[in-house]
């Protein structure tokens, strides 16, 4: 298992294989979201919760080598093509668009465990040194999962820590109801499920707990949060 949970995005429309990487990645320590094309995957990505794309080039609508010319400027982690498409044009195109790997169909999954440690392995020291944020006294350590007010720790479940790190990321910046669904829950918002709001009011508290802190979660009404910095 890994010291630290990598996240996943596969896209992939084959739903019986879908399941069977889901799975088998599970079952060896990664978080896996699944989506079956490449609609609205713009939040997801920028919201910087995601390690590795698994992508699949031929779906519905816009496929996967569309897909990786979109958010390619957006997602700077290893990015991985599946395709039963396994002649050498379009492996040099899936290259050219900036893969980290190419794997053709049908997929071996030691073979998939691989390559997807082999690229996280590759690029593991930048992202150690980019994943902390620091806003004031307040400390969030993504690859440790760690958060602490000046030198004292605070104890957060993995979906509060999930909102925080979204939060913090876009600190100052509203985020929506609807992207923070999507990110942490991890399917598309129906616009009437309020797991968000208890999730974020119980963080709140937690923060509010250390009278220090120089940082609050402000409510945007009918919008969504933000994180920002304590009027002096």
């Amino acid at each position: 298992m890994h010291t630290i949970e990598y996240r996943i995005l596969l896209i992939e429309d084959d739903q019986r294989l879908a399941r069977s990487i889901c799975d088998f990645l599970s079952s060896n320590g990664f978080i896996v979201k699944h989506f079956v094309n490449g609609d609205n995957l713009e939040s997801i990505v920028s919201s910087g919760s995601i390690d590795l794309i698994l992508c699949d080039v031929m779906l519905p609508g816009t496929n996967g080598f569309e897909i990786a010319r979109a958010i390619r400027n957006k997602f700077d982690g290893p990015y991985i093509f599946m395709s039963a498409l396994n002649d050498s044009y379009h492996q040099l195109k899936g290259f050219k668009l900036g893969a980290d790997d190419y794997i053709t169909k049908p997929v071996e999954p030691e073979l998939l465990l691989a390559r997807i440690n082999a690229c996280l392995r590759r690029g593991l020291p930048y992202k150690e040194n980019q994943n902390v944020i620091e806003i004031e006294n307040l400390t969030i350590d993504k690859p440790n999962r760690v958060v602490k007010v000046d030198d004292q720790p605070i104890a957060l479940t993995r979906c509060e820590f999930d909102l925080l790190w979204i939060l913090a990321s876009q600190q100052g910046k509203e985020v929506s109801r609807e992207f923070l669904f999507v990110n942490t829950v991890g399917r598309q918002y129906n616009g009437s499920d309020r797991t968000i709001d208890g999730r974020v009011s119980r963080l709140r508290k937690k923060l509010e707990q250390y009278q220090n802190l120089k940082c609050e979660v402000e409510t945007l009404w009918g919008q969504g949060y933000l994180l920002s910095v304590k009027s002096q």
